[in-house]
């Protein structure tokens, strides 16, 4: 079934690079700024891969962090684009040029990543629900068709992120806490969001052990020493960030907390509380619409099967009394709680402090998405006709359209350089 997985993300793969390039040979594109970083004079198939952030990591490939704006893009992607572009890529340079190189180290990181993130999606979900691998099978199949096709599929980090998150996760659903942390530490210094993962540590360690009156005082100690180890990726950034622009007489480093982060978001970048919310946004909130709109009904499928066990967090259950049936194998497991609640937290976090059609992209990490689109497949496309309801068939049609049109029509904007990006 894991070989059937990775030969389906990488068909998925091979048909969006080959519609984008197609689509680039046909329509071209609307914005030279690719040419232009790439000192190219002609198109060159590898021109489709370089749009928006991905033009900030070839810059940080090449020359480390210039620009104080550059510092919201994390180090770890570009520094493994350049170590493979001086290594296993190192003939390539006289042929396509360092920049092509690096560019071509990029994709290959990402659509690499893609294939082993099908995977670890898939382990992870037999992890937590061994019995149910129809719908670890059916969420990595979600995984593959992910509508932000091209953004996994260029010198971006959804596709690493994605890996390295759902890997982590799969450590600590077999316990394995120190794994965890040490991967993790390499996913803060991909992307910032990955501090909040330690979270599981807290409720793992200290919260489910208080709730069964367990060694809890104990697990705080280490939900913390392992907190300390998954930030460690950001906190080092920041200490970098701190030397290199310092020096410089920044405003922000006379704050008490003075992260470089923080202020470049809000800076450059126009994050911060509901300050995305003006007239003019609107065309983007209508664009993570159907993202925010499957997160409410999959987190109201969720709770609704046992609200008072959701939101007392495992202290009282509405299944009275409590039976180990209740412990099932389906979407509405126990075992995937913690990952609800990541789920609505990054569901508020998103639409009040970022910009909100990032949403997008920003879910590809986020496997209750995919659990609760796989769980909505399975029973409308997969379950006997006995089994099946209008309203989960007309859902589930919904859900696959918007999969696949979004991603399709991303696909050909992407290549000719077209919003929404």
């Amino acid at each position: 079934m894991l070989a059937e997985i990775h030969k389906v993300a990488a068909i998925t793969r091979l048909i969006t690079i080959g519609l984008a390039i197609a689509s680039y040979i046909f329509i071209g594109s609307y914005d030279s700024s690719a040419e232009i970083q790439l000192d190219s004079s002609r198109p060159h198939v590898l021109n489709v891969f370089l749009r928006w952030d991905a033009m900030y990591f070839l810059h940080i490939s090449e020359f480390g962090y210039i620009f104080e704006q550059e510092t919201a893009f994390f180090p770890l992607m570009p520094l493994i684009a350049r170590f493979i572009a001086n290594t296993v890529f190192w003939p390539l340079q006289s042929i396509l040029s360092y920049r092509y190189t690096l560019l071509l180290a990029g994709v290959t990181i990402a659509n690499v990543c893609f294939v082993l993130a099908a995977g670890a999606l898939y382990r992870l979900t037999i992890a937590l629900l061994p019995g149910n691998k129809k719908l670890a099978f059916a969420s990595a199949i979600a995984f593959c068709l992910s509508p932000p096709a091209m953004f996994m599929s260029s010198f971006y980090t959804e596709s690493l992120f994605a890996w390295i998150t759902f890997e982590g996760m799969r450590f600590i659903a077999q316990k394995k806490y120190l794994l965890a942390a040490l991967i993790w530490s390499f996913a803060s210094a991909a992307r910032s969001n990955a501090i909040v993962y330690s979270g599981f540590f807290f409720y793992d360690l200290f919260w489910m052990r208080f709730v069964n009156r367990k060694r809890y005082l104990t697990g705080l100690v280490k939900a913390c020493i392992y907190t300390l180890i998954t930030i460690s990726g950001f906190v080092a950034f920041q200490y970098y960030t701190f030397n290199r622009f310092c020096s410089l007489d920044r405003p922000w480093c006379e704050n008490k907390l003075p992260l470089l982060y923080s202020f470049v978001q809000k800076e450059y970048w126009g994050n911060g509380f509901l300050a995305y919310y003006e007239v003019k946004q609107i065309p983007n909130f209508v664009l993570a619409a159907p993202i925010i709109l499957i997160s409410l009904f999959g987190l109201k499928n969720y709770i609704q099967h046992d609200s008072l066990r959701f939101l007392t967090i495992h202290l009282m259950s509405s299944k009275t009394p409590y039976r180990k049936a209740d412990e099932n194998q389906s979407y509405t497991s126990s075992a995937l709680a913690v990952y609800m609640y990541l789920w609505a937290f990054l569901l508020v976090f998103v639409c009040c402090n970022m910009h909100v059609q990032v949403i997008i992209r920003f879910f590809t990490s986020l496997p209750p998405l995919y659990w609760f689109v796989g769980a909505l497949w399975s029973k409308a496309f997969g379950s006997s006709q006995l089994d099946k309801n209008v309203q989960s068939t007309v859902a589930a049609n919904l859900v696959f359209s918007y999969f696949i049109l979004y991603g399709l029509a991303g696909i050909v904007l992407f290549s000719g350089f077209l919003p929404p990006a």
